[in-house]
């Protein structure tokens, strides 16, 4: 009886995690709004900056390709590794973003950044980076795996760039309107989602987006598909997968029944690139491989954006339910923190 009952007990903490992963999927938009919020008393500083650095890492370090790839006009490296780039100096606003506040790559850039005279602003639920020093501090709400924090992670953003000066315009009016419309679509997402996860079972899944901005969405799919589906998958842009990869699709010839190629397609992408796609599926008509086709809705790159990332999310998530796979818990990259633990 006692192996019953441990059984029964594990099923039922998987079951609970699974509703928990689904319930955090469908709650970005409320993320948005409460962020929002949690910014709303974080006034206009007289500080002036050229250009902005973002460090994270994973679910954290996403909010930052996300803004860079949305405002091209702003100098916004996104950096994701122990060091900093030796160019970065003083005219430079530095972002840490660690939604636990432990991540030790993002500590270092703090320790880096702080010796150079760096003003930081600090983004974190918890742990030593919230308790560092900093030019602002943004804490949000704790008990989600980072991943699933992306609405507070990323909405804080462009009001903080509003705040010193970097863009003219207030984005609080449409990040609500963001949050509002991933509300109306949500319940279509996730249908959407649960159906297109079946095209995903037993594949490789090659996601190529067809402009910069829906390389950053198709990368964010890459870390979904891995974590939460626990599944490889691989990723380009076009048109600089025209120049390489393009020779290589298709062979070895055995993987490619097994290979979904997904195309996020960009109404904004350069008219070119939108012909490339084209092409490449007349080259690979023979290989065998399926595809698919995602048209985002939206008005404008912010929410076009925004829906794709929250297609991507519930199709991981509904791959991983269709698989047996219970999608909150990441245990190789929490025995890989234990691990380094141990060498401190």
């Amino acid at each position: 009886m006692k192996n019953i009952d441990d059984t029964d007990k594990r099923h039922m903490i998987t079951q609970i995690s699974m509703k928990m992963m689904r319930d955090i999927i469908y709650s970005l938009p409320d993320q948005i709004v409460d962020a929002i919020e949690i910014v709303k008393g974080l006034k206009t500083q007289r500080e002036k900056f050229n250009k902005v650095i973002v460090c994270g890492m994973g679910g954290s370090g996403i909010s930052g390709e996300i803004l860079s790839a949305l405002y091209p006009g702003i100098e916004i490296l996104s950096n994701k590794d122990y060091n900093i780039p030796r160019h970065i100096k003083k005219d430079a606003l530095a972002i840490l973003i660690s939604y636990s506040g432990y991540t030790e790559e993002t500590l270092n850039n703090y320790k880096l950044l702080s010796a150079k005279g760096i003003k930081i602003v600090v983004i974190s639920s918890n742990g030593p980076l919230l308790k560092r020093k900093g030019l602002v501090k943004i804490k949000i709400p704790q008990g989600l795996p980072p991943r699933g924090a992306t609405g507070y992670l990323f909405a804080p953003l462009p009001i903080i760039l509003h705040r010193f000066s970097l863009i003219k315009n207030n984005p609080d009016g449409e990040l609500m309107r963001l949050a509002q419309f991933l509300k109306r679509e949500r319940d279509g997402l996730e249908e959407k989602g649960k159906r297109l996860a079946e095209k995903f079972i037993n594949k490789l899944p090659i996601i190529y987006a067809n402009s910069y901005s829906f390389g950053v969405v198709a990368n964010r799919w890459r870390c979904q598909f891995n974590e939460n589906s626990k599944i490889l998958c691989h990723t380009n842009i076009i048109p600089e997968m025209n120049h390489n990869e393009i020779v290589g699709l298709g062979r070895p010839k055995i993987l490619s029944p097994n290979i979904l190629l997904v195309f996020l397609n960009d109404p904004g992408a350069h008219s070119k690139n939108r012909l490339r796609v084209e092409i490449i599926k007349e080259i690979i008509k023979n290989h065998r491989s399926s595809t698919i086709d995602i048209h985002p809705n939206g008005n404008g790159p912010l929410q076009r954006m925004f829906w794709t990332i929250m297609l991507g999310d519930f199709i991981s998530y509904y791959l991983a339910i269709k698989t047996d796979i219970d999608p909150m818990p990441v245990s190789r990259i929490d025995y890989l923190k234990k691990r380094l633990a141990e060498r401190r």
